[in-house]
């Protein structure tokens, strides 16, 4: 399947909305289950705009938004040369290569942007996207134990990172 890559625009609030809710509706893959306000959706795409650092929406020949990533880079003088990486796919888009084409996406703005390290953090049982960032040259960095306590049910957080 072909899939578009394109900075979002508030136009796109909306399918944003839908999409981080989907995601986070399946409690396993962000790191908290309060759903995302749909008023600060627009707020959310206009901030990365401003900032220089769009945040990427993946869509599919139907124009249905697929997937989505986006960094913050350090907001501070000391740490301005990192960004974090965020991401998400839609479960039926999942295995289809979105998430390679979305994280390539990143890596190349970053380098454009002159971001030296991209960092970003993984629930340990998410297999598929350690794959995934592996794969792309990301590389263990820490273990964060028992970050996430869902359900009475502890969940360790994995750090890597990606030097440019």
């Amino acid at each position: 399947m072909d899939f578009t890559l394109r900075p979002l625009g508030t136009e796109d609030a909306e399918s944003m909305w839908n999409l981080i809710n989907e995601v986070k509706d399946e409690e396993k893959y962000l790191f908290h289950t309060l759903r995302f306000p749909k008023e600060g959706t627009a707020r959310y795409i206009e901030a990365h705009n401003a900032a220089g650092n769009p945040v990427i929406g993946a869509f599919d020949a139907y124009g249905r938004l697929a997937g989505w990533a986006d960094m913050n880079r350090g907001g501070f003088e000391e740490i301005a040369h990192t960004a974090s990486l965020g991401m998400g796919v839609a479960k039926p888009f999942r295995g289809m290569g979105l998430g390679s084409l979305l994280l390539k996406a990143c890596i190349d703005s970053a380098r454009r942007q002159g971001i030296e390290k991209i960092e970003l953090e993984v629930f340990a049982s998410n297999a598929a996207a350690r794959a995934l960032y592996e794969k792309m040259g990301f590389v263990f960095e820490g273990c964060l134990k028992a970050r996430r306590k869902f359900k009475g049910v502890y969940e360790d957080m994995i750090c890597m990172g990606l030097f440019l």
